[in-house]
């Protein structure tokens, strides 16, 4: 099961012990869940207060950049 919500990048990335990667389309962001072996999907909530979960990702992922650490 995946977290709903975090303050930061760092606490996303620390969690999941993963790399934080950005969607160059948008900003969405990808982890990779190393417990659940998946990618999953988050995006910063208005006004960047949150990382918020959107989804489990179940095919490829788009053209990413590494954001943290």
């Amino acid at each position: 099961m995946s977290i709903k919500t975090f303050d930061s990048l760092a606490d996303l990335g620390d969690y999941y012990s993963s790399e934080v990667f950005r969607s160059m389309d948008d900003d969405t962001l990808f982890v990779f869940d190393n417990r659940q072996y998946q990618w999953l999907r988050y995006r910063w909530s208005q006004g960047r207060r949150e990382v918020r979960f959107v989804e489990v990702i179940s095919g490829g992922l788009p053209i990413v950049t590494q954001i943290y650490p």
